[in-house]
């Protein structure tokens, strides 16, 4: 670039987004949705900040060399730190070659979790069959399940045993070990918990639905924030019952799977669920957006494990009838 005063201009504006991402990573991680103002941060379209490095990298190109260092850094940032997109982890790489190479070995069969909040939509009754078989799941669970949907899981999934519980439906080709636990309510948020054999060992499964967002962030796209606070709140008292709830009496593997409406950057999901750990952070790629609605994407639908798994996978599919999507695990219980 000749012009010296166009090397100032692309100097300033790469430093001044680097600096400003910076600031956003820091209130991600230091405020989650703690406050009203980190819940807008959090439930907003995020992985949007992402493309303005797509003019300012290539142009910091014809600038100094710690202008391209500085738009680099600020790159990485916004995309793992501000955005969320995740890469699978170092173990969960070694482990999966490991697996691969044990395959002609007769290596163990994965767990395969299948969580999903269906919204209550009834036209998904005409596709389960198809769906039940295209999964392959040991567990399915799903939220605001409608009574079409399950009278379609208990026709087609003969290879099931079905329950319906409130607002859950709940499908399993394992045996059950443990009858299904209810625990709070629509407003308070829900959850079920309940016992399967795996391998020859009891796991817990539960499945949680905390209570949405959705009213105090339409509330403040129409220029009203009160709501805001409130639903902070309702969403970390609910997350640190049903963490509690989950967390009595009988110990050993678990895998809590739902719709947590709790970014994954959230403090109450790291502070309440630190015991577990986040399946597609572990091992899947992407940004896992799990709810669209226009361009308020983000990742609130969860698989948690306890320590006794290992993650094979973890991805989120498309194409569903609804606002969220399925989010699949394949887990493997530590020898």
């Amino acid at each position: 670039m000749r012009s010296g005063k166009a090397r100032r201009v692309v100097t300033v504006a790469v430093v001044s987004y680097a600096v400003g991402m910076a600031l956003v990573a820091a209130a991600v991680a230091i405020a989650g949705d703690s406050n009203a103002l980190g819940m807008l941060l959090l439930f907003g379209p995020r992985w949007l900040l992402v493309f303005p490095w797509a003019l300012l990298v290539p142009l910091s190109l014809a600038a100094r060399r710690w202008v391209t260092a500085a738009a680099i850094v600020g790159s990485v940032v916004t995309l793992f730190q501000v955005s969320g997109f995740e890469m699978p982890s170092a173990q969960s790489l070694r482990h999966s070659i490991r697996s691969v190479m044990r395959s002609g070995a007769g290596a163990g069969k994965a767990l395969r979790v299948v969580t999903y909040n269906t919204d209550r939509s009834a036209t998904l009754a005409q596709r389960m069959d198809t769906d039940l078989l295209a999964w392959d799941a040991d567990v399915i669970v799903m939220q605001d399940c409608a009574p079409e949907v399950a009278a379609a899981m208990q026709t087609a999934g003969t290879r099931y045993q079905m329950f319906r519980s409130s607002e859950f439906c709940i499908a399993t080709r394992l045996p059950m070990r443990s009858p299904v636990q209810l625990h709070g309510s629509r407003k308070e948020g829900r959850a079920v918990v309940f016992s399967v054999e795996w391998q020859g060992a009891p796991i817990r499964i539960g499945t949680v639905h905390l209570p949405s967002p959705r009213t105090a962030l339409w509330a403040a796209r129409r220029g009203s924030g009160d709501l805001l606070e409130e639903s902070v709140q309702q969403r970390a008292e609910a997350s640190g019952a049903i963490a509690a709830w989950m967390r009595e009496g009988e110990r050993g593997p678990i895998v809590v799977a739902g719709d947590f409406n709790l970014p994954v950057e959230s403090q109450a999901l790291r502070h309440d669920w630190m015991w577990l750990r986040n399946a597609f952070s572990d091992a899947g790629w992407g940004f896992g957006h799990t709810m669209f609605a226009g361009r308020h994407r983000v990742r609130i639908d969860h698989v948690l494990v306890s320590r006794e798994f290992t993650v094979r996978g973890a991805r989120v599919l498309s194409g569903f009838p609804s606002e969220h999507q399925p989010v699949v695990a394949e887990l493997e219980l530590v020898p």
